[in-house]
């Protein structure tokens, strides 16, 4: 049975677009095209941040530190961002990764999924044109749209003849509010499994993975469940295992911290079929942590020497990373 080591790491902002200088941050707060507010400061917000030197140090250090054959990766801004990055970070501390994969979604603020492997990568697919019609209750959205707010990006990584399908996805942020969002990742979560129920005849008994951002959380950090998550399609009849539920203490179970509430929340996932968790008992991920920021006073391990309060830092997401068989 070959093992392959998955890391899923939403790296903030991989950008090589053109850093603002303040006068024009200012004049870019009346940008036309965006009527959303929100969406208009988070548009902002992307234009100046870049691919600057130290943070995406810390970014190569945190990936290489776990040795993951494959990087699933949210938050790129395209491939020639993500190509720098390899070469000139990585690289350095790591072994290359050959086969590099990104297609340009449907995010407005042009940040896609991305998927970085050392091992052959041979199908793979984008559902991002997918559309869904969706129960919004505000009745001016529109009801028939893509339901990707990035994509669900499928690709098969080969390994000793055997081939593993891994499906990063990105959902919805909880900007504008949990409960108002809800409708959107929802209907994500049931369009990655309507992908899975039309790629295999028995999902339960095939092996696949489903990694990413998924931008909601199933329970508060003393472990207790919290059902007003949008993930209900993926969990609630147990369609998919979440591994990082195999951390034993519910406290270690956090992959974002959120300052503006002093919230630590498991964001991040890997979600494998049933057939995939009976071929793995036991096993449980590592969530890496050497890149967060100060601000996240909970951690007191250790972590890559200037790292910042705030910033620099790896992202403001750790990363996921897991060894299985299949």
């Amino acid at each position: 049975m070959p093992e392959l080591r998955i890391m899923t790491f939403n790296v903030e902002n991989m950008m090589v677009r053109f850093n603002f200088s303040k006068r024009e941050e200012e004049g870019l707060i009346s940008l036309p095209e965006i009527d959303d507010p929100v969406e208009r400061a988070e548009l902002i917000r992307t234009y100046w941040n870049v691919l600057t030197d130290e943070a995406r140090v810390f970014t190569a250090l945190t990936m290489a530190s776990e040795n993951p054959e494959v990087i699933c990766m949210m938050e790129v801004e395209d491939m020639p961002a993500m190509k720098k990055f390899h070469d000139s970070y990585l690289r350095r501390f790591s072994r290359e990764y050959k086969y590099k994969y990104l297609i340009n979604a449907n995010d407005k603020r042009g940040i896609d999924v991305a998927v970085m492997s050392r091992d052959k990568i041979g199908a793979v697919v984008s559902h991002q044109q997918m559309e869904e019609t969706i129960a919004y209750p505000d009745p001016k959205k529109p009801k028939k749209q893509r339901v990707f707010s990035r994509d669900c990006l499928e690709v098969n990584v080969e390994k000793n003849k055997k081939t593993l399908a891994i499906f990063v996805c990105h959902f919805k942020s909880m900007m504008g509010g949990r409960p108002q969002t809800k409708v959107k990742r929802e209907a994500e979560a049931a369009a990655v499994r309507k992908i899975i129920e039309e790629r295999y005849d028995n999902p339960a008994k095939s092996d696949w993975i489903i990694v990413g951002d998924l931008n909601d959380y199933t329970e508060d950090h003393q472990g207790k469940p919290d059902t007003g998550h949008g993930l209900g399609p993926l969990l609630d009849d147990g369609f998919c295992v979440d591994l990082v539920k195999k951390i034993k203490t519910p406290e270690d179970r956090w992959t974002h911290f959120y300052a503006g509430k002093r919230e630590y929340h498991q964001l991040d996932y890997i979600l494998v079929s049933p057939s995939l968790a009976k071929k793995n008992p036991g096993v449980a991920p590592v969530i890496v942590r050497n890149g967060t920021p100060y601000r996240a006073e909970e951690y007191r391990g250790e972590r890559w020497p200037r790292v910042g309060w705030d910033r620099p830092k790896a992202s403001d997401h750790c990363p996921v990373v897991v060894t299985l068989g299949f």
